[in-house]
């Protein structure tokens, strides 16, 4: 028989937790916050000032320059709308259960506001779409073709992959109609889909402002203009959404977690260090100690789970 002295944890080593997470610290979904506030705004002014604003008609254009009608304004709701919808919303449904703007909230509360920030974006990507298809049908004296480019196929896989995660996720926590092992079974897959959808849209997002600029240079942009803000604030933005995607996904971390080890009584039974007994255990197994999210679990384990080590 092995003796241990008091020293000694059956259940393995404690991990050492560093001051910067995971979990992460609450001032990285302040961070987060004020990145995503921050790529609004600049996509904002480019849309405004540069590019000319917005409209919901198509410009007239005078014969003796060429006739026809501008769509410019009508097409650029699609940059705002777009992303006001991956860059805002989606940022903060992701946030709202691991760092909600309001710390100590209620789960229902969180789970409430992951659904409307989720409905929220996907209204602002389809109006961005429509806006996007209107924009090139009514353009004369020639309409534009549509999903011609890698841009147009990327952004459609990524509203995909948004319109299969509300579905599932209505189905199955919403209105649930699945058993809590089920809805527990489901979770990670549910987060890991998420987060790939929102990467996507973040992808077309920046693909999509390349393509503006790329359209823009082609039509002959003067030198002196390479350096102004017609081109430098969409070049601003795409290091901005690297830096949003890694402070928002850093909050979906999972804490450090002790290793599985057999119980020792024979039963060849394992456990997590950080789980207390047989009845948490598969919490641990499915989310490294992070309970599952499901409404049926306790709000207690909703916002303290993600802390032990």
């Amino acid at each position: 028989m092995v003796m241990m002295t008091n020293s000694e944890d059956p259940f393995g080593p404690m991990p050492s937790r560093w001051f910067v997470g995971p979990p992460a610290p609450r001032g990285t979904a302040f961070l987060a916050r004020a990145c995503s506030l921050a790529i609004l705004v600049l996509v904002g002014h480019w849309v405004r000032v540069p590019l000319g604003g917005v409209g919901i008609q198509p410009v007239p254009v005078p014969e003796d320059k060429g006739g026809g009608n501008d769509t410019s304004k009508l097409f650029n709701w699609h940059p705002v709308l777009m992303t006001l919808g991956f860059a805002v919303f989606m940022a903060e449904a992701l946030l709202s259960y691991q760092a909600p703007i309001v710390p100590g909230v209620a789960r229902e509360v969180r789970k409430r506001i992951h659904w409307v920030c989720h409905l929220s974006a996907c209204c602002c990507l389809l109006l961005g779409l429509a806006a996007v298809i209107q924009s090139h049908r009514l353009k004369l004296p020639a309409p534009m073709p549509d999903w011609y480019s890698p841009h147009s196929f990327l952004g459609l896989t990524a509203l995909g992959l948004v319109g299969l995660q509300i579905l599932v996720g209505a189905y199955s926590y919403l209105w649930p109609r699945l058993t809590l092992s089920n809805r527990l079974a489901l979770g990670p897959l549910h987060r890991f889909w998420g987060m790939a959808a929102w990467l996507a849209g973040l992808g077309a997002v920046a693909t999509g402002l390349q393509e503006k600029v790329t359209f823009i240079q082609m039509k002959g942009l003067p030198r002196e203009d390479l350096y102004r803000s017609i081109v430098r604030l969409p070049a601003v933005v795409l290091p901005l959404l690297v830096v949003l995607a890694a402070l928002v996904l850093y909050h979906q971390a999972p804490p450090p977690s002790r290793p599985l080890v057999a119980d020792g009584l024979g039963g060849g039974s394992f456990t997590s260090g950080g789980g207390g007994g047989g009845g948490s255990s598969h919490q641990g197994l499915l989310r490294g100690g992070r309970p599952a999210d499901d409404d049926e679990e306790s709000d207690e384990e909703g916002s303290q789970g993600r802390r032990r080590v």
